[in-house]
């Protein structure tokens, strides 16, 4: 495999209030191609195309894209938190090169000039807008700089403290905002012990237009019903299948009870792991024992599948927008999801750690007249790749400061040539590395995991101590970064006004708007 280092430095670029436009736009817009970003929180390979799930898993109109475009059946993350997941996708940047690693940092506040996907494309002549949960969703980490619109907003006026848009939206979701964490009807689930967020179930009286994706999908399809002088990027992203796994009660009847498969475990599952690595597994083990010795982790699982059919619904009226619209024959498509999910492999529950479960999520590309349409790529990719393969599919001047790596090669060939592995990452010096047939793992302390995934598929033996595995290891730690960048500071250092987007570095009074 090619040996090639992660680039630690930084190329620092202009704000987007003082730049000069990069590319003139085209005189005739219609020939450049658009872009539709549909991103999916939590999702991991419980998708038809993936044959993640062992029973059936209800997912028509992401198999059908699936079957359109580039399906990449070794697709993994960036990072297994929602964050730095986010960032690394957005800036096409590493952890290890930005120190980006948790959902305590504000990448506009310690990176002010840095350019996201969305502003380089702004930048380069597009309208940009966007809905819902693309930059992770909490205040802070979605600047007005970013968008030419977004979700009914008005950049004129304050940006709303949620970071998506109105009010209404703010309080569909139903887990934030001045809400009684226990209403009547709440745990629905009966297991208070879990928190707020721990819960399922159909939340009573609720119509489905109530949802806050089911909100955000309409601005993406009232969007696509407009007519634009330029081309688009259009980013949308749906919440669920995070957690609290609250959908109508239709989606749960399509999965009973009776039918639920729980995923296959075997005991003393850890005796191999280095000590991080069973650190990482117990560190969210408590939900899941709680949820086994409450009885109900097939209705765990039921909710988890009944979440992944609504946003699988979403994503198709999504879809069914585009194909009526003027922009189907146009439009480049991408699906992803932030990170995968474990339902009680190696008694973790949540995400957060560096094997399969956490990593592999659905991924794919459809490029107009794109040879490789049709058909799947077993290549590993991860993430960071999207975003240089985004501006050469869109014919916009390269960016040089990237991590990842063109794939626009896989659209045309699924089966050329690839000399990269899936690189995760999860905090600062733990990095899983992926190819096609093996994971191996390196932890902050040097300890390692390897997996031989053809045939040990759930992870079940960790084979890095036998010694005719030397040149694997070998060859997959090489591209583990000899130095990982520090943790940059986190949100306890800055004032943010969320009405003003600014942010006040409180030791060196620095300055930041996030119009800017």
């Amino acid at each position: 495999m090619k040996k090639i280092f992660l680039n630690i430095t930084f190329i620092f670029l202009i704000g987007c209030t003082k730049f000069k436009m990069i590319n003139e736009v085209n005189s005739n817009e219609e020939t450049r191609l658009n872009v539709l970003l549909i991103s999916i929180d939590d999702l991991k390979d419980w998708v038809g195309f993936l044959n993640g799930y062992e029973g059936r898993v209800h997912t028509p109109n992401i198999d059908k894209l699936a079957s359109e475009g580039v399906a990449f059946t070794n697709a993994h993350t960036a990072a297994t938190v929602c964050c730095p997941s986010r960032n690394s996708f957005m800036l096409g940047k590493r952890g290890a090169t930005t120190g980006l690693y948790n959902n305590n940092q504000w990448w506009k506040a310690v990176y002010p000039n840095e350019i996201p996907l969305p502003q380089y494309f702004k930048q380069n002549g597009y309208y940009v807008a966007g809905a819902g949960k693309n930059f992770h969703h909490t205040p802070g980490n979605n600047p007005p700089c970013s968008w030419d619109e977004y979700q009914d907003q008005v950049f004129d006026d304050t940006w709303n403290f949620s970071d998506w848009s109105t009010e209404r939206y703010f309080l569909t979701y139903g887990y934030r905002g001045p809400m009684n964490k226990y209403p009547d009807w709440k745990p629905l689930n009966k297991i208070k012990s879990l928190g707020s967020e721990g819960d399922w179930g159909p939340i009573p009286n609720k119509n489905d237009q109530d949802y806050g994706d089911v909100y955000a999908v309409n601005f993406t399809k009232d969007f696509l019903k407009k007519k634009h002088l330029k081309p688009f990027f259009l980013a949308s992203g749906i919440y669920k299948p995070h957690l609290p796994w609250h959908v109508p009660q239709k989606y749960y009847d399509m999965y009973p009870l009776e039918e639920i498969i729980i995923p296959p475990k075997i005991d003393n599952d850890l005796d191999d792991l280095p000590n991080i690595g069973k650190i990482l597994a117990i560190k969210r083990s408590s939900d899941y024992f709680t949820i086994k010795n409450s009885g109900k982790i097939k209705n765990a699982i039921q909710a988890y599948l009944a979440s992944i059919t609504f946003v699988d619904d979403q994503v198709g009226r999504i879809l069914g927008g585009l194909e009526k619209s003027k922009y189907s024959k146009n439009t480049i498509v991408i699906l992803w999801s932030d990170h995968g999910w474990h339902l009680g492999s190696k008694d973790h529950w949540h995400k957060g750690t560096l094997w399969e479960e956490s990593t592999r999520i659905p991924f794919i590309i459809k490029a107009p007249n794109s040879d490789g349409n049709g058909n799947k790529c077993h290549r590993p990719v991860d993430m960071v790749n999207v975003f240089p393969t985004l501006i050469s599919l869109c014919k916009i001047d390269p960016k040089d400061d990237l991590d990842g790596y063109d794939m626009s090669s896989l659209l045309t060939n699924p089966d050329s040539n690839w000399n990269y592995p899936a690189i995760t990452e999860f905090g600062e010096g733990n990095m899983s590395v992926r190819s096609e047939n093996w994971r191996y793992i390196r932890y902050s302390d040097g300890s390692e995991e390897l997996y031989d995934m053809k045939n040990d598929p759930y992870e079940w033996k960790n084979i890095v101590n036998d010694k005719i595995m030397t040149n694997v290891k070998d060859d997959h730690s090489s591209w583990v970064p000899k130095v990982f960048k520090s943790p940059v500071i986190g949100k306890n250092a800055f004032y943010f006004d969320p009405y003003k987007y600014t942010f006040l570095n409180r030791k060196s009074k620095d300055f930041i708007d996030g119009h800017e």
